[in-house]
């Protein structure tokens, strides 16, 4: 089993600029409302703030023919700019913000189909998706849902894009999930053997098991180590990507590993799981094709993507 680490020890949280929203936290009542009335500078200081807001975290939406004219009326011209460029400054910062937390999280796709196009792609994206929360770790969630389905024509490498920002994306939850303390040889060691059948094991929380139509992971370990390689054609592949330590782990799966592993992940029973690995590994007899079942079973336990076995 190939197994590629990537070290997270470094990864921080990313604040944004964008406004929190409090739905569902009702105000309490204001017992002298006449008395506590916000002062009318106060509430215009609060619709500038909000207008400058709103222009700035629209910077591509084609509303500057708009915002120059309410910009020359809010904003204060300087002797070498404008109102609508000085406000620009900003529009354009913010985008580029945005940009640059989309290329840390998609680092391969940005080399797959260049800096430039990945460019284009990350601004249609924003349209599409704005930031939406104080928080900038999770803005590019929808990046794979948005190169299946969303993204602008052109674009012939629509599904090869969506398997590698699936993938990239996976390792950006993993980063940020919370981890389960590993199951141990000790604690295997605990289980009864007349219960082992029906055991189900719990997975790590910071695990997550894919299936793709391209050979990503492959082609994702080839770029991080400084090659270059041709997008690849459709080849079905598997990968469980989990957290362990400080580093997150990429496993390639061979298709029985796969179902063995997804009946695992699934709460079925070891014995569902080693009659799923049985049927997928239909050239080796029933001995042979239970040594090499448990052969995985030792590794994924040893490499961390179990948490603990529940038993009955």
């Amino acid at each position: 089993m190939n197994r590629y680490a990537i070290d997270v020890s470094h990864v921080r949280d990313r604040a944004s600029a964008t406004l929190e929203a409090k739905p569902g936290r009702a105000r309490a009542a204001d017992p002298k409302p006449a008395a506590r009335r916000r002062p009318a500078k106060d509430a215009a200081l609060r619709d500038e703030q909000l207008w400058f807001a709103r222009a700035v975290m629209s910077p591509d939406s084609g509303e500057a023919s708009s915002l120059e004219g309410e910009a020359a009326e809010r904003l204060t011209a300087s002797a070498r700019m404008g109102a609508f460029d000085r406000l620009d400054v900003y529009r354009r910062g913010y985008a580029t913000r945005l940009v640059e937390c989309l290329v840390d999280d998609y680092p391969v796709l940005c080399h797959a189909l260049g800096e430039d196009r990945f460019d284009e792609l990350c601004r249609a994206y924003i349209l599409a998706h704005p930031s939406d929360g104080p928080n900038l770790n999770f803005f590019g969630r929808h990046m794979a849902a948005f190169c299946r389905a969303e993204a602008p024509e052109p674009f012939p490498e629509r599904a090869f894009a969506a398997d590698l920002a699936t993938l990239e994306w996976t390792i950006v939850e993993v980063i940020h999930a919370p981890a389960s303390d590993p199951l141990t040889a000790e604690g295997l060691r605990d289980v009864p053997m007349e219960a082992w059948a029906g055991a189900r094991l719990v997975a790590n929380t910071a695990s997550k098991l894919l299936a793709f139509d391209y050979p990503v992971n492959a082609y994702f370990q080839t770029v991080r180590t400084d090659g270059d390689p041709s997008l690849p054609s459709p080849l079905p592949s598997a990968t469980v990507v989990y957290r362990s330590g400080p580093s997150v782990w990429r496993m390639d799966l061979t298709v029985p590993m796969f179902e063995v592993l997804r009946s695992l992940f699934g709460r079925e029973t070891l014995e569902t799981a080693l009659s799923r690995g049985h049927a997928a590994l239909g050239d080796l007899d029933e001995t042979q094709a239970a040594q090499r079942v448990l052969a995985w079973f030792r590794e994924w336990v040893s490499s961390g993507l179990f948490a603990g076995v529940e038993l009955g």
